[in-house]
């Protein structure tokens, strides 16, 4: 597992990096996705531990949570950063991220609730370990959609540069 995340966020660090040509940028990306991702699990597993009473949860809900997790979560800051930057051309960083998450908070809404309600359909399969999963990812997708993209990475854009 270890070998595996740390692979992942070193070569989704250099592809962000090449398609924001910012050094900046991919590790505040990454960040928010690592940030969502380890929170989507801790809340997951308070409600699995304290809600459901399970006590323990197979080791594959963590790598298969974080593959999917990260894979979404790129998508939408990608498309939020890009815009950004598009707007930051014609007008103050400032302004350019509030006008961004204005033009694409709908897109990044409803891609986030569909693709909530996707996963969350699995967890009416018979298989526990499906029904976590989906659990999981529903509550990590919500996170992602209606925290990280739309208030926290927009907040960190805004208090850590003013020009990307």
């Amino acid at each position: 597992m270890n070998v595996l995340f740390s692979v992942v966020i070193i070569l989704l660090i250099i592809i962000l990096g090449v398609q924001t040509r910012s050094i900046v940028l991919p590790v505040l990306m990454m960040f928010t996705i690592l940030l969502s991702y380890t929170a989507s699990l801790g809340f997951g597993w308070f409600i699995f531990k304290k809600v459901m009473g399970y006590d323990a949860i197979s080791y594959r809900l963590p790598v298969y949570t974080f593959v999917f997790m990260v894979a979404l979560g790129i998508d939408y800051n990608i498309i939020l950063v890009s815009r950004i930057r598009e707007l930051a051309k014609e007008m103050p960083w400032r302004e350019a991220v509030g006008k961004a998450v204005a033009k694409t908070g709908g897109v990044i809404a409803s891609a986030g609730l569909i693709l909530a309600a996707t996963f969350a359909v699995l967890m009416t399969q018979p298989l526990e370990e499906l029904f976590l999963f989906g659990f999981t990812m529903a509550l990590g997708i919500l996170l992602t959609t209606f925290v990280i993209a739309a208030v926290f990475l927009p907040s960190v854009l805004i208090l850590t540069r003013k020009k990307q």
